[in-house]
């Protein structure tokens, strides 16, 4: 076979691999811990999925700086990509996912008053 009869196969499967990138809402040279403040109520309903991104990836916040980069998944209190059956979320507020889809999910939520954003125990 000449090595330019691999090329479409090739092509082909590296297409069939690809991943869809959905809405990037957000980009910061911060760290992503500063987006909002974390909430243990939600981190927990969370990891034990019953609050979380309706779908991964469909909206996401990137952080890009040397201290805390990530990439996080986003929902809107207003349930714009959320998945919550309990009713936890709030319409003002917006909820920035980190690990979503795991145990070890964290909730930040951001535009909500009355606390600093802190910086997480780990990384």
């Amino acid at each position: 076979m000449r090595p330019r009869s691999l090329i479409l196969p090739l092509l082909c499967l590296l297409g069939a691999t690809r991943v869809e990138a959905g809405t990037i809402v957000l980009t910061s040279s911060a760290p992503y811990w500063q987006v909002g403040v974390r909430d243990n109520e939600l981190s927990r309903a969370c990891s034990l999925d019953t609050f979380a991104p309706l779908r991964l990836g469909a909206l996401v916040a990137r952080f890009t700086g040397p201290e805390g980069p990530a990439v996080l998944d986003v929902a809107k209190g207003n349930g714009n990509n959320l998945r919550d059956p309990k009713h936890l979320a709030k319409r003002n507020e917006d909820y920035f996912f980190r690990n979503a889809a795991t145990t070890s999910c964290e909730v930040l939520v951001g535009g909500r008053g009355g606390g600093a954003a802190v910086r997480p125990a780990s990384r």
